[in-house]
């Protein structure tokens, strides 16, 4: 009985050596490493539209007859080191440079490497995928193990170069009418300063201000939502405060946005993002 025991226990422990250290992986019995927990609506991490785009985007001095580009935020920054990405990002197809073991109810198959699967979502930088976009399998690939990186930073790229142009468009616009004229439209505001709302909820002053040119990067088509004018004091001077909610282009797609127009005295004298503070192109 006892030799039957030690030739069972030399049986097992061989068994298992082989099974951790010799089997192919997705092929394992015992030490198949179990994929990260994938729930039927995986979290994903908040990307914030109101995060500021652009470093820095320095205004042309008074002497200066020459264009500063705005500095643009990394990518690497953007994605916090490829950790987060707009929900805009997913679906996508993707190349895969490492096998993927993708799990089902009725079992598990592997994707080999050089297979295209689609993105569904990320878990920090962890890409859930698919072979189809309706296929119920599932399975864990990191993002740098995919040709994703490669399609991000060159949507990136196009997104940095209309971010520039945007903002060259903005500042011809500005030395064409000279610099901080504004659409002034005193009868646009009340008794008190605050812009008159329309019907529709939208305003004529930041109406105005758009279509002239003051700001580019709110597209009128695009906008969702028109904010109620909010009393503050900037620069030391009264001033009201009007957000505008709408759909922008980042690197990744299209995102919920917000912009704030600033009016005194008749006119929109800056946008700014309210997160950041910073212009709005």
């Amino acid at each position: 009985m006892k030799a039957l025991f030690i030739t069972l226990l030399i049986f097992v422990s061989a068994f298992l050596i082989y099974d951790r250290f010799i089997t192919p992986a997705g092929k394992r019995v015992v030490f198949e490493n179990p994929p990260l927990e994938i729930q039927d609506e995986p979290t994903r991490t908040t990307y914030s539209a109101s995060a500021p785009r652009v470093v820095d985007s320095p205004a042309p001095t008074p002497s200066s007859d020459a264009f500063v580009p705005p500095r643009i935020e990394s990518l690497e920054s953007l994605t916090k080191n490829w950790t987060v990405f707009p929900p805009t990002a997913f679906p996508r197809q993707i190349k895969l440079s490492k096998p993927v073991e993708l799990r089902m109810a009725g079992g598990s198959t592997t994707l080999p490497a050089g297979s295209t699967a689609f993105a569904l979502s990320a878990q920090a930088n962890v890409l859930v995928i698919a072979p189809t976009q309706t296929s119920q399998a599932r399975g864990q690939i990191f993002v740098h193990d995919t040709n994703m990186p490669t399609q991000v930073r060159e949507s990136y790229e196009r997104w940095k170069k209309g971010r520039i142009e945007m903002a060259q468009a903005s500042w011809k616009k500005q030395r064409s009418s000279g610099s901080g004229a504004g659409v002034s439209m005193p009868h646009a505001v009340d008794a008190t300063g605050k812009p008159k709302r329309n019907a529709d909820g939208s305003y004529d002053l930041l109406l105005a201000s758009m279509q002239s040119g003051e700001v580019t990067e709110i597209k009128l088509n695009k906008i969702q939502r028109w904010g109620t004018p909010q009393a503050t004091t900037i620069d030391n001077k009264p001033t009201w405060a009007v957000s505008v909610f709408y759909e922008t282009i980042v690197f990744c797609g299209p995102i919920d946005a917000e912009a704030q127009a600033h009016v005194r005295e008749g006119k929109v004298v800056r946008w700014i993002y309210p997160g950041s503070g910073e212009p709005v192109p």
